[in-house]
């Protein structure tokens, strides 16, 4: 049987150890930085590209539209699709471009934490900044297609739909994981 005097006793020997600090050397703190940076300007790179992709093809269909006098819900839905794609990428850019260097002014870890705070701060807004400004191109355009297709055809539009709502959420997720893995990595960090 357990002395309930000893449990006290380990107890207070716990809470008197010594916490070492989990301190990352510099040259640690600068292959982190340089890996994370190098991993958003490829993702950047990746998703404008993207973009001009998707708004090249915005403004070819629309093209297309106009020139065979097509003009209606769907060509609205487009136009704004692209516009959406616009947004996307500017946001990008302003969220997660140019990032603050190591440079010496200030402590590497700084550096760092900084760009992990930016960096979850944009995959944890995901749904606002990058499926936010796609939603209403998309929405009109299914709205379009829906009140075009014979009544047979609807269910397919609705299933088109959903794959799209469906797809969209599953980015929202991913990005929402991601942010946590990093808000957890600072909180380390920031421990100690």
């Amino acid at each position: 049987m357990t002395d309930t005097n000893d449990m006290s006793e380990m107890g207070a020997l716990w809470k008197a150890q010594a916490v070492q600090p989990h301190v990352l050397p510099a040259d640690e703190i600068h292959r982190r930085h340089a890996a994370l940076e190098r991993r958003v300007g490829r993702r950047n790179l990746i998703e404008y590209l993207t973009a001009a992709l998707m708004i090249v093809g915005v403004v070819g269909l629309v093209l297309l539209d106009v020139r065979l006098g097509a003009l209606g819900v769907g060509t609205v839905g487009l136009i704004l699709l692209g516009i959406g794609g616009g947004v996307v990428a500017w946001q990008l850019h302003r969220r997660t471009g140019s990032a603050m260097p190591i440079d010496g002014a200030r402590p590497s870890i700084e550096a760092y934490r900084d760009s992990l705070r930016r960096e979850r701060d944009a995959l944890a807004s995901v749904a606002r900044w990058y499926i936010g400004p796609m939603v209403p191109g998309m929405v009109t355009i299914y709205a379009g297609a829906f009140l075009k297709v014979p009544p047979g055809g609807r269910v397919l539009v609705i299933a088109l739909a959903a794959v799209t709502g469906i797809a969209m959420a599953w980015v929202i997720r991913i990005n929402r994981r991601g942010a946590q893995r990093i808000a957890d990595e600072l909180e380390d960090h920031e421990r100690g």
